[in-house]
């Protein structure tokens, strides 16, 4: 009987749909990256948004041998915010590690098996109001429904309008993290990357939501003043003193791989004021 239950139970268990932040990347096994994952994930169940801008998640899907299946995406209040799907491709011939983005249409449809790996782009209008939206992500492996439901909070905070400007951009096998932290060395270290050309990649996409993030700061320093704002950014991203996280060029390890979700907490939260 137990054996049978196990059997059961991990049957059921073949098929599974999971959201995770924009910092942690699945591998082709259907793994997390060691890389980005130096921590217990952060559970996405009722994820801030900022208005006028994007907000990226990352969709784990398992699926076992002879299984078709359909993934697809809703929301109510229907058309509260524009949902785009992007399938995550290797950055190189056989590598484990994904960086090219491919749009894709929904329903997205295919047979096991399979460990795929999606981008969730969400746009958020600056007309959008501010209330509790219902996000689901739903995977039907052709018996059953597998649901990851949300409950999206639209703030009251929005990003201003911003160009940034294309740079090079980290390697794709430093963690995830790695483009949001150059983003904001910029911002806070006065550094200056040199220029690198545009694309369609995660890190592309990482160091655009870092840059929205980034305009609200700049926003935030009017009454906050640099000084004061600049010690309260390092002291979100872990560190104690400003002049010290500059000279440090890597991510701490002790800051964990979603570190800079802390930062967007705090720009987030004072803009929401």
């Amino acid at each position: 009987m137990h054996t049978l239950l196990a059997l059961l139970a991990g049957m059921a268990a073949a098929q599974s749909v999971q959201v995770y932040s924009e910092f942690r990347r699945i591998d082709p096994k259907g793994q997390m990256l060691a890389l980005d994952d130096m921590d217990k994930p952060r559970e996405i169940l009722s994820p801030a948004f900022a208005r006028n801008a994007f907000h990226s998640l990352r969709v784990a899907i398992h699926v076992s041998a002879g299984k078709v299946y359909q993934l697809n995406l809703a929301q109510n209040p229907e058309d509260a915010v524009e949902m785009k799907l992007y399938r995550e491709l290797p950055a190189a011939q056989g590598s484990p590690i994904r960086d090219r983005l491919v749009p894709v249409k929904l329903p997205v449809t295919g047979k096991g098996p399979v460990h795929d790996s999606f981008w969730l782009d969400l746009w958020a209008t600056a007309l959008a109001p501010v209330r509790r939206v219902r996000v689901e992500v739903q995977l039907h492996d052709g018996e059953g429904w597998f649901i990851y439901p949300m409950e999206a909070r639209i703030l009251s905070a929005i990003v201003p309008q911003h160009k940034p400007a294309n740079v090079a951009l980290p390697s794709y096998k430093e963690p995830a993290a790695a483009a949001a932290r150059q983003a904001l060395r910029e911002f806070v270290c006065n550094e200056t990357p040199p220029s690198g050309p545009a694309g369609l990649t995660i890190r592309h996409l990482l160091r655009r939501n870092a840059l929205q993030d980034l305009a609200l700061a700049r926003a935030l320093q009017v009454t906050w003043g640099r000084e004061k704002l600049i010690a309260a950014l390092v002291q979100a991203a872990g560190g104690s003193d400003p002049a010290a996280w500059c000279n440090e060029k890597t991510q701490p390890s002790t800051a964990g791989s979603e570190w800079y979700l802390k930062v967007r907490d705090f720009l987030y939260r004072e803009a929401s004021h």
